[in-house]
């Protein structure tokens, strides 16, 4: 269809207008058709019917394994249809009609026209079922969209530019960034509604603003670090700065943090985030935690090499690997439930089998590692680590035992047997057993390190008794403490001191872990002492 108007522009709405309009229920349900019902006819029809197509430009990314060059394909740049986007006729602040497109983005909007005033299309980067808004978190929560003129004919298509000019970004025409972070999550949600269509998602707003710079400070500056899912707000935020990273078209960045924002509402994650890369001796929850996150997005697109673009020199590049096939030489020298590659590798390798590799003969698939995610993972006694996952995938109805194990020995991982690591001996010794109280003992950090490395880290494990406890430690560098039941921190203590001190009321037979992290700045071993005792 020929658009009636060729004034399009970036459009912004309070995110509460639009989370408003989700509430009332003025769009249909995320899969249906696009648009309101029209009204029975009348002798003289007051209404009328607009209708046309959403669109977005998609840029892909590009990327050679064999070479490591890459960046992004603005040749090769295509327009998407903007899916179960909503979609309103406004006048002035006033909603005429609302409604969604559908999956090929098509829309059809009956209102009644006022006697007077400019009428504007609007789509808007959100979604209804599941509810995603895309806002701006440089210009108070705006939501994010797009919007045109109404003129006098029945049709109207919006389509959101790249902006590309060939050697930089136009402001103005630089639209279709929210919409391609809408579709990317939209596509992802889909992946497990497909296989568990029961699945119900919390509201998600992600903040992506063209200030968004790899720049720790004030968010509300675009001053986000990098792109990063929030537990403390519960929110996605994506990087746009031009010249700095532009994370916008990289769809597996997109689907990870979403992985992340899936892990925090609807599984669980005890991983202590931080800082992290390819080759590092994670904690082991981190380990599983990032590697995870890899792993769905490849899953969840589906496509298994992951590319990530950055700007070098004011030129966009890119990294990336492959979550199914590891390279020669490997990238992941040290295999284990501490390394972050290994965890997506084996995860990649339990979704979708291997017909040319006889070590993998696992092929749970997606459905049955949502049933995990959100079942044994999400109860789990222990903390969340790769023998948290493997203990409940061994518990599915279909799964090899046997097959995990061969697949696990590929990685250089033992059978795990439980949630405490069993099975495999680096893994099993992150949890020392309390078997009874007072207990004391003393552990060997190694400093140096992050706080979120395997160095500073060990677990204590053991039964409530029904009264208070009270944990200890005694050292020379700076050590926390950290008291966990089933995910929850029950309590803690965390100053600059290496003798802390933390106190609560346990309940009988419950299993508690005890997170100890060191800080030792300092390279080398030292020691923590560490106490357990009942009143």
């Amino acid at each position: 269809m020929s658009s009636s108007s060729s004034r399009t522009g970036v459009f912004r709405l309070h995110s509460r207008l639009v989370v408003g309009l989700l509430g009332l229920g003025l769009l249909q349900a995320c899969g249906g058709g696009g648009g309101t019902a029209a009204p029975a006819p009348t002798p003289i029809s007051t209404t009328r019917t607009l209708s046309g197509l959403v669109t977005y430009d998609f840029v892909p990314t590009a990327y050679n394994l064999s070479t490591q060059v890459g960046g992004l394909n603005f040749a090769g740049a295509v327009q998407k249809p903007v899916r179960n986007g909503l979609v309103q006729v406004m006048n002035g602040n006033a909603v005429l009609a609302a409604g969604v497109t559908d999956a090929t983005g098509h829309y059809s909007l009956t209102f009644t026209p006022p006697a007077s005033g400019t009428l504007q299309l609007v789509a808007l980067a959100s979604c209804a079922n599941p509810a995603i808004i895309v806002q701006d978190n440089t210009s108070s929560g705006a939501a994010l969209g797009l919007s045109a003129t109404v003129g006098t004919g029945n049709s109207l298509d919006l389509r959101a530019t790249h902006g590309w000019t060939g050697s930089s970004y136009s402001a103005a025409d630089r639209q279709a960034a929210p919409f391609a972070i809408l579709d990317s999550m939209y596509t992802a949600s889909q992946a497990f509604l497909a296989v568990r269509p029961g699945v119900v998602f919390p509201t998600l707003k992600v903040n992506w603003s063209p200030n968004n710079a790899p720049q720790t400070g004030t968010v509300a500056l675009g001053q986000i670090g990098t792109s990063h899912f929030s537990p403390a707000d519960n929110q996605i935020y994506i990087l746009g700065k031009e010249g700095a990273d532009t994370d916008e078209f990289d769809s597996h960045v997109i689907v990870h943090e979403w992985a992340h924002f899936f892990e925090r509402n609807l599984s669980r994650s005890d991983s202590p985030g931080g800082p992290h890369g390819g080759g590092d001796i994670l904690d082991p929850r981190l380990a599983f935690g990032e590697g995870y996150g890899n792993a769905l997005a490849a899953m969840l697109l589906p496509e298994s090499v992951y590319v990530d673009t950055v700007w070098s020199g004011g030129t966009i590049r890119a990294f990336g690997f492959d979550a199914e096939t590891a390279p020669i030489p490997t990238d992941d020298a040290l295999p284990s439930v501490f390394s972050e590659t290994t965890v997506m590798r084996l995860l990649y390798d339990i979704f979708d089998g291997g017909a040319s590799e006889s070590y993998d003969q696992v092929q749970a698939g997606l459905g049955v590692i949502y049933d995990v995610l959100i079942g044994p993972e999400k109860g789990t006694d222990a903390l969340t680590t790769m023998a948290s996952f493997i203990t409940g995938l061994k518990a599915q109805a279909g799964i090899s035992t046997a097959a995990v194990d061969a697949l696990l020995a590929h990685y250089q991982i033992g059978p795990i047997s439980s949630q405490w690591g069993d099975g495999d001996p680096d893994l099993a010794a992150m949890y020392t057993q309390v078997n009874a109280v007072p207990y004391s003992g003393v552990i060997q950090f190694d400093g140096g390190f992050d706080s979120n490395k395997w160095q500073q880290n060990q677990y204590f494990v053991g039964a409530g008794t029904g009264g208070q406890l009270t944990i200890k430690t005694t050292c020379t560098q700076d050590v926390d403490i950290k008291v966990f039941r089933s995910g929850t921190v029950v309590a803690a203590a965390a100053t600059t001191s290496g003798n802390e001190t933390v106190s609560f009321n346990s309940l009988a037979g419950v299993k508690y872990v005890v997170v100890i992290t060191g800080y030792g700045a300092t390279t080398g071993p030292y020691n923590v002492g560490v106490s357990i005792t009942a009143p």
